[in-house]
Order: C-alpha cells, then structure tokens, then sequence
C-alpha cells in the first residue's frame, strides 16, 4: 500500500489481500473449537521460531544480545505448551473430598472453578503499576537531586515532570488497559485479571531486585556508564522471573485469588506512601531553594567578561573539570601533537590519586587540601560536614581576597550541600565574586551555531516515562530500551544539550575574560562538568555536531569520555592562544585538574577490588614564566596537593584561615588514606561524619599503578 499508493493498482491490491484475509477467516472459523486454540499456538510458536531464527543467522547486530533476544522468543513459544502439559497433569488430582489430615484436597480442575475472576486484583493491579511508573520510579529520581530538576526552562518546579509523567502512566496502565479489559469477552478478562499480578510482581523484583549498576545518572537521563549485563546476570533474572511468574499461575490454579489481590492492594498501599514521601522532600527543597535562588540568565542576548585578568600583575587559575579522565591524555596528545606546543610549560602529573571516586568526597580536597580529605573530615567530628565543606571552598578565595587579590568563583561543587546556585557563603568576602556558568550560555552557543537541540524539560517530558519502563523491564530489554541515552528515539543528541552547558562555557571563554592592566593579581577559581556529560564530538577538533560523522583515530575513539575530554582539552587549548596573544600566558599560573576519574578502568587493569582510574585524577600545572613543550612527571601527587602549588611563592607561609594550620604537601609523605567505601548523596545537614568502611578503604604511597602499593585499612 505505501510502494503503491499512487497507483491506481493500489485499490486492486487492497481488495485482493482483503479478500485472502477473508479466505484466512472462513477457513479459521470451520475448525472445530477443539482445534482453534492449538492452532493459534502454533503459529505463535511458529513466529517466534523465526524470530529466534533471524536473529542468529541474519541480523548483525550484538551476538550477546541477540543470543538472548532468541532465547526469550524461544521461551515465550515454549511456555504457553509447559501450561496446557501442566493444566492436563493437574486435572487428573482428585476432585474436592473430605479432609484428611486436616489438609483438604486442592481441587485442580478448571472446568468447576469459578466462572469469574474478581476485576479487582486486575484494577489493583494496574493501579499499582500505575504508581510504580507515574509516581514512585520518577519520584525516587528526582528525590536524589531535587535542584538538579528544578528550574529547567520555563518549569521552576520539579513536580511538574512527575505530574507528567503520572500522566502518561496513568493512560498506559489505566485508561487503556480498562479499555482493553471491557472490550473483551469474560474469557479474556480473566486472562487478563491473571495476567495483572504477574505484570506487577515482575516489575518489582525487576526494580528492587535487579536494579542495574549504570553509574550517575545525569538531568538529560543519561548514565555515565554503559548499560550492559553479561549473559549469566541475564539468565538469572529471566529464570528469577518465570519462577515468581509460575508460582502466581499456580496461586490462581488453585483459585487463592483473595491472597494475590491482598499482597497487590499492599504493593499499591506501600508504593503510594512512598511516593508521598518522596514527593514532599522534593517539594521542601525546591521552596528552601528559592531563598537564593537568583534571576535566572539563560537568555543572554550577548556575551560579556565576568572575570579580569591582569596583563602586569599575577593571574592564578584553577579549573576543575568533573571527572576529567588522566589516562586519557596520552591518546590525546598522541591524536594532536599539537597539543604539545599549545600547552607550553605545563608538566602533566599521571601518578595522581584522589581521596574518593565521586565529587562528594574527591572535591573539598582540591579546594582546600589535605584537612579536608574524608579521613581529616572525619576526625573533627563536632562540626557538621556541611560547614566542612564549606570551608574548603572559601579557603581559597578567603586567602587570596584577603592578600588583596580580585577573585572570581564560578561553579562551585555542592556549596552549602545545594546542587547548584547556593553562593550565599561567599557573600561576606567583599573582594569574592561568585557565579554560575553552567548552562547560562547553552542558548546563545545553540543560536549562534544554528543548531536545534531538545531542551532538558523536553527530554524530561518524554523520557522520564520510559526510564520507569527501563526499570520495570528485565535486564534483556533495557538496552534496548535506553539507546545510548536516546530512550527508543531515532535521534542522537538528546545528551548533548547537557554537554554544552559547560562546553559552551569553554568556547566562550575569550570573551568571558576582561583584561586589565592594572597591578593588581586575579585569581580564578572555575569548575566545569563539560568532562562530565557525555556526547560524541566530531574529530579531530571534537567539537559538537548533529550527526557525528569522524570518530578520530584514538583506540578510544567510540567512547564517549573520551569524546568529551579531547573536547574540553581543545577548547582550553584555544583559550590559552588567545591569552598568549593578549600577553596573559606568561604572567598566569594554571592548574587543570580533577575530582576524581570514570567508574570504568579505561587503561589500568588490576586485580584490586576496584577500578584504579577512578581514583586517578587529571592534573597539569603551568608556573609562571613556564616554557617549553608538555612534560610528563612521574612525582605521587594528589589533588590535595592544589591549595600549595596555587599559593607557593604568592603567600607567605599560607594558614588555613578556618584552622590555623600551615598548608603544606608534607602529609603524602606517608601513605594516604583513600575512601573507597562512602555514599556519592549529600549528607543530612547535621551530620558530623562521612560514613566509611575501613574494611573497604585503602592506604596508597608512591605509585598508584602498583598494586602492591595499595594497603587495605583493616585486614
């Protein structure tokens, strides 16, 4: 019909086939009713075969994948014969007789069951799966970072994806599927009213009990690792299912329909108080974040300076790259030469190891060096970790503002344990300026490149819906459920709006940045997450593209870290001509590091019990007056290490302001205690302590390459 639509063959065609349709009915209709229902079993049986079949012999696509895909299509057609097997078997146990043993006989046979299922146990069953995907999935969510999904375009408040969302469930699993339910004959209403249950049960041992190890998730849903189960974790859920699913069969077999319609208006109870609860605390941070909550400045129509840099006084720059990947920059440098030269004088630090694998714990050490590592944070345990925390991020520009130095922050991580936009602690530093840059530019870089990407409210719009279906689904269909972050879209770039929040930032920053030639010394503190969010960028230059049609030459070319690391690495590289031909270069001391690296092991493969690289931060350094070509120095640092290297020979004998204690690097003269164990949430404000498991946390010295330098706390 669609080859030939414009032909006049097309009615022909069509009443042809409609004819055969027709000859396929009568025929199908003159079976006995004996043989109707076995012969739609076979051609189910038979579908699926050659699907199974398909999928091995022809189609190209992952063979892991396809193995299971065909081993699902293959169990599918053998179930419903092992039912009729069982159904025969069991109807010839006894009919209903006395009690003996006070155990009475279990009647089996269908033909003196009740003629009628309860629609109950199928409308609670419904409604529970209702608000296991509309309500209590989301909810969860965005209950782990309610600012995170706050303010998103023109939605100021966070409910409003899960009000959404409801939305959309509520027509999946209520309106349609009572519609379904009353449209059918009584026969196929108990099919469905048995079905129900088994539906709802899967999905949540397929929740709670197999709930996937995908890493963070990010505001544009997609995750920083992989979504992939080996074949044994496959199995296992597929065989954990079919038994849950049999045994529901069974209680229903036995008309026990009152026990399943319980536990499902239990499922119902408890998933809708768990929701409300999280719904609240969504709703209690969104209005706590209104108190500083600024103007919002997304739509700039230009962009201007926010920060000075001093052509005869000194500028010190620290940037923080979330998740910047350290052993990525070999490849890199090996894919750009170029890159050599561009980052004259800096000396690259590979044997570097943070104190924790996520910003929670990597970061306050950058910021404010080796008291605030999680071991130091803990043993002054009569101070909130917040105010800690806080700490850390004021040392720096408390120290400099007071030396008389003009400071700008931008980006701070988790000031005053908010996800974003809390700069009141800096407010009483008259000489710090605090801003937010993450995704304040992303419009105006989309407009000025004439590129048209989703919004984060449009993708939260579709796609929080099915990532509750990606949780409900078994491990087999969630692969193919999220598409790299696509969620079944036949699109590519539904990450890349969360990429450019910072990459914007790293392509403006000519423009962002004021010279002066005043004497006076500057000092920048920036944080950015453009290593953080992964999108695919178009080589050699990696920059963004709708259709990323050149992967570069790297052996890491189809990773996506990888991507976005080159990316930030080229895009500093510009800035940094651009300071060299405004004679700011030679006069700025730079430091590029990180908070911590992937949670894969790209490049360091150990027998540890965890992934080294995640502990191995980026770090490069430029002095001032710094020449020659990048360096590579095998010297055990840590990013702990940036307070000194940032004050040496600027300050004079630098002291924590909030301790008094001298900022040195002398504590990595001992091994160094390293915070495997500890959540990646904020802490409950309050709490005194990061909770640590000695029993998995290590002692590290000299190279972190070694294993044999790795110590386990307690053994």
């Amino acid at each position: 019909m669609v080859l030939l639509y414009n032909s006049p063959s097309a009615l022909v065609l069509y009443w042809t086939m409609n004819n055969v349709f027709s000859l396929a009915k009568n025929c199908y209709f003159k079976i006995t009713y004996r043989y109707k229902f076995k012969i739609l079993l076979l051609l189910f049986t038979a579908v699926c075969a050659l699907s199974a079949v398909y999928l091995i012999a022809i189609h190209k696509g992952n063979l892991s994948i396809r193995i299971v895909l065909s081993g699902f299509f293959i169990s599918v057609s053998v179930l419903p014969w092992i039912i009729l097997l069982l159904q025969k078997i069991l109807n010839k146990f006894p009919k209903p007789g006395p009690v003996f043993s006070g155990v009475p006989f279990i009647h089996f046979s269908a033909a003196n069951s009740p003629e009628k299922k309860s629609p109950a146990v199928f409308f609670i069953s419904f409604a529970a799966l209702w608000v296991l995907t509309g309500f209590f999935l989301p909810s969860q969510l965005i209950a782990s970072s309610p600012l995170e999904f706050s303010y998103l375009d023109s939605h100021t408040s966070p409910i409003f994806f899960i009000v959404i969302t409801a939305a959309q469930s509520f027509g999946f699993f209520i309106f349609w599927m009572s519609c379904l339910y009353f449209l059918f004959s009584q026969k196929t209403k108990d099919i469905f009213a048995a079905a129900a249950p088994i539906l709802l049960m899967l999905a949540l041992c397929n929740v709670f009990l197999f709930t996937g190890n995908y890493g963070l998730i990010s505001v544009n849903l997609v995750f920083n690792s992989s979504v992939g189960h080996n074949l044994s974790d496959i199995m296992r859920n597929l065989a954990i299912l079919f038994v849950i699913a049999l045994f529901i069969l069974v209680l229903l077999f036995v008309d026990k329909q009152k026990i399943i319609t319980a536990v499902a208006g239990l499922c119902l109870f408890s998933l809708t108080g768990l929701s409300v609860y999280n719904i609240f605390s969504i709703q209690s941070k969104y209005m706590a974040s209104r108190e500083y909550r600024t103007a919002d400045t997304s739509e700039l129509s230009e962009v201007q300076p926010i920060f000075e840099l001093s052509k005869t006084g000194k500028n010190t720059i620290i940037i923080m790259l979330d998740r910047a990947i350290s052993v990525f920059l070999p490849y890199i440098l090996d894919e750009s030469p170029e890159l050599y030269t561009l980052y004259k004088g800096f000396t690259y630090y590979p044997n570097t190891v943070s104190f924790n694998g996520y910003t929670r714990m990597g970061s306050p050490p950058i910021f404010g060096g080796y008291e605030y590592t999680p071991l130091e944070i803990n043993k002054r345990d009569q101070i909130p970790v917040v105010a800690k925390h806080n700490e850390s991020l004021l040392m720096l520009p408390r120290i400099f503002s007071e030396a008389g130095y003009s400071v700008t922050v931008t980006d701070p991580p988790y000031p005053n344990y908010s996800e974003k936009e809390d700069l009141r602690l800096y407010s009483e530093y008259s000489g710090v300026r605090a801003l937010i840059t993450d995704s304040v530019y992303t419009k105006q870089w989309i407009k000025e490149h004439n590129m048209n990407f989703p919004s984060t409210s449009d993708i939260l719009e579709r796609n929080l819906f099915w990532y509750s279906i990606f949780k409900i689904s078994p491990l087999a269909f969630r692969q193919g459920i999220y598409l790299h972050g696509n969620w079944c879209a036949p699109v590519s770039s539904q990450s890349m709006t969360l990429t450019l929040n910072g990459y914007s930032v790293l392509d403006y920053l000519p423009e962002l940045t004021g010279i002066t030639d005043s004497a006076t010394h500057a000092a920048l503190i920036m944080v950015n997450n453009t290593t953080h969010e992964g999108s695919y960028l178009q080589a050699p230059e990696y920059r963004p593209k709708l259709n990323v049609t050149d992967y570069g030459t790297s052996p890491f070319k189809k990773e996506v870290a990888y991507h976005i690391n080159a990316g930030a690495l080229k895009r500093l590289a510009d800035w940094f001509e651009y300071l060299k031909e405004q004679n700011l270069y030679d006069n700025s001391r730079i430091i590029l590091v990180s908070d911590h690296g992937p949670e894969s092991n790209y490049v360091t493969k150990t027998k540890l019990p965890f992934n080294v690289d995640q502990f191995n931060p980026l770090l490069l350094v430029k002095d001032f007056y710094a020449d020659g070509d990048l360096q590579t120095d095998m010297t055990f640092m840590s990013n702990a290490d940036v307070p000194y290297l940032a004050l040496k020979d600027q300050i004079e004998k630098p002291v924590n302001p909030f301790t008094g204690n001298d900022i040195t690097m002398e504590t990595k003269n001992s091994p160094l205690y390293i915070a495997i164990s500890g959540s990646i949430h904020l802490s409950v404000p309050g709490l005194t302590l990061f909770t640590l498991d000695p029993q998995k946390d290590y002692y590290v010295h000299d190279t972190i390459f070694d294993p044999a330098n790795w110590e386990k706390v307690e053994n």
